[in-house]
């Protein structure tokens, strides 16, 4: 499998029946019945798919600009800058319990870009101030899960680049962690500190995802209990000789986060996505 660039050349997933080894692929398993309406390896899912409960914790990082953006040239994306030469990156854990895709862990590593025909903002304030209006895309350059139905939903409804992979997360009173491994080499680890009472306003924020040769758009919102917010933070764990692990390591990393974040509760809403090719606008 194709594991580094925007382009990824998602893996079959193998499963046993009948004592013998089978691989299944996603748009075989899958089927829109309309807008709002698919049929997931044979179960109905409408939207809006709604999470009603889960954990996270995501840290975020300055790297370099240009190394990023040469990550997913071939997206159609630009990252964002919050300095002149430095974008963000995100790293991402969630424990999904109360979800209609199932009880089921993630990771994910994300820029925040500029999709194709959206003015560049200046840099700092600018950037700032469109973040924080939900004005700014999420780009899921890729998102290992540790369950099958899940993978083929993401895939198939919203574009994301899914597969099966090991993610271990602890959230504990003072402190949450976790662990992506895919096929027994460690890619990143990372933490946050826990134990805040904050509630989370609802936000409302696109991710962005390449699939199929197009662009996808999801709009997605999120409220919440138990926040915990720390400039700085603890320094990721990164791996050596697995093709992500180099990736992030020429990014720069392992180097402490500009800030960490953590929700002990929170809840999700995911609209149905918007498609076009790559390198075309956005409605």
């Amino acid at each position: 499998m194709k594991i580094t660039g925007p382009i990824f050349a998602e893996p079959p997933i193998t499963s046993e029946s009948g004592g013998r080894q089978r691989e299944r692929y996603t748009n075989e398993v899958c089927e829109k019945v309309d807008a709002d309406h698919y049929v997931i390896d044979g179960k109905a899912i409408t939207f809006p798919v709604i999470v009603a409960d889960a954990s996270m914790l995501m840290n975020a990082f300055l790297v370099d600009a240009s190394v990023a953006q040469n990550m997913i040239k071939d997206s159609g994306f630009r990252v964002i800058e919050l300095f002149p030469g430095k974008a963000i990156l995100q790293l991402l854990f969630v424990d999904y319990r109360e979800n209609q895709l199932g009880d089921y862990n993630e990771g994910a590593i994300i820029f925040p870009v500029l999709t194709p025909g959206e003015s560049k903002p200046l840099p700092f304030f600018g950037t700032l101030n469109r973040m924080a209006k939900g004005r700014v895309g999420n780009f899921v350059y890729r998102m290992p899960v540790d369950q099958e139905f899940t993978t083929h939903a993401g895939r198939y409804i919203w574009g994301f680049p899914k597969w099966i992979a090991r993610i271990d997360i602890e959230f504990g009173a003072t402190r949450a962690s976790g662990s992506f491994f895919d096929e027994g080499e460690l890619v990143y680890g990372c933490a946050a500190k826990t134990g805040g009472t904050a509630k989370v306003k609802e936000q409302r924020a696109a991710s962005l995802a390449i699939r199929d040769g197009k662009a996808w758009k999801t709009f997605g919102t999120n409220t919440g209990s138990g926040l915990t917010f720390s400039l700085g933070g603890e320094l990721p764990t990164i791996g050596d000789s697995h093709p992500l692990a180099q990736e992030l390591r020429a990014l720069g990393l392992p180097k402490k986060p500009l800030f960490s974040i953590s929700i002990k509760n929170t809840a999700m809403r995911f609209a149905g996505p918007e498609s076009v090719a790559i390198g075309k606008p956005f409605r």
